[in-house]
């Protein structure tokens, strides 16, 4: 008997809804997320606090926290619906019909390495679709565990790497370089290589990341032993590249952001500190030899390996 209230207790679409509030901290970004109103999900919470006859989330103005009891539940729920998903996929690998992988990815990935390995993927799995996304910016992990996507596309500064998910399988590609970016008139632009600290006195234009990587070009800065004068500060490659091609500043850009590269910039190969951001594949789990998705991941490690040069 208090297994059966147990389980009836425990509704999939409530824990679904407080773990995004977990994962998001705070109703408004959740709502958002799941396009539902803020009052929907508040009250969807409320509910499996009642249910289970504890407090799950402290609230405070500008956000919410989980309660001992909440951290357990939601590390409990991701556990859960990751299985949840594993199931679905096994199931619907045996059924009939187009076969779709759900495949996310970052922006700069989508310039020249997704297009050259989809295109090899295509000519092998003909009657196998492709469908590209993009992944939630503040929990990635969750759209492989919730199942909106089959595999994940990532990536990560050498400089801090940051934590995945536990259970997830990871596939490592080759890293992708960073470079320095000088007008095509610099001192600098006739070489092939350059050491960033021979750029500690010019004025920087570096990209302007979400965090974890806030300032991540200015901390390589600081590695190579100087403090960059920021000039300015942009969230489009193409837009970096324009302000250097004008004279503006020098900056660093990863090498799958540069295809192509302006004729009014020059690319230089680091030297002594190299820098590199990190690519990774992740699924829920190893795809089985012979699997479209696990032929997908091996096309994207051959393609990055003929685009992506060894850092330095």
């Amino acid at each position: 008997m208090a297994e059966g209230r147990w389980c009836a207790v425990l509704d999939v679409r409530r824990l679904r809804v407080f773990l995004t509030v977990v994962e998001e901290g705070s109703f408004t970004a959740a709502a958002q997320r799941l396009y539902l109103t803020q009052s929907a999900v508040s009250q969807q919470v409320a509910a499996l606090e009642r249910d289970l006859g504890t407090p799950l989330l402290h609230r405070f103005a500008r956000g919410v926290r989980p309660t001992p009891a909440g951290e357990v539940l939601a590390a409990r729920s991701r556990g859960l619906f990751g299985d949840l998903t594993r199931i679905e996929q096994e199931v619907r690998s045996l059924g009939e019909g187009p076969a779709v992988i759900r495949l996310g990815a970052f922006a700069t990935a989508g310039i020249e390495l997704l297009p050259l390995a989809l295109r090899t993927f295509r000519s092998r799995h003909p009657d196998v679709d492709v469908a590209l996304g993009a992944a939630h910016a503040d929990a990635p992990h969750a759209d492989l565990r919730d199942g909106r996507l089959d595999t994940l596309l990532t990536w990560e500064y050498d400089v801090a790497p940051q934590p995945v998910e536990s259970g997830l399988a990871q596939r490592h590609l080759p890293d992708d370089p960073l470079r320095v970016l000088v007008p095509h008139d610099h001192p600098l632009a006739r070489r092939d290589t350059a050491a960033l600290d021979e750029l500690a006195a010019e004025r920087w234009i570096v990209r302007a990341h979400r965090a974890p990587y806030a300032d991540a070009h200015e901390t390589m800065c600081r590695i190579a032993g100087f403090e960059p004068e920021v000039a300015f500060r942009t969230d489009d490659y193409q837009s970096l590249q324009g302000l250097v091609g004008a004279g503006l500043g020098v900056a660093l850009a990863p090498a799958l952001s540069l295809s192509p590269h302006r004729d009014d910039v020059r690319v230089l190969r680091l030297t002594a500190p190299v820098f590199a951001r990190r690519v990774t594949a992740l699924t829920l789990s190893e795809p089985p030899t012979g699997t479209p998705v696990r032929d997908l991941l091996d096309i994207l490690c051959e393609t990055a390996r003929t685009l992506l040069p060894p850092p330095g």
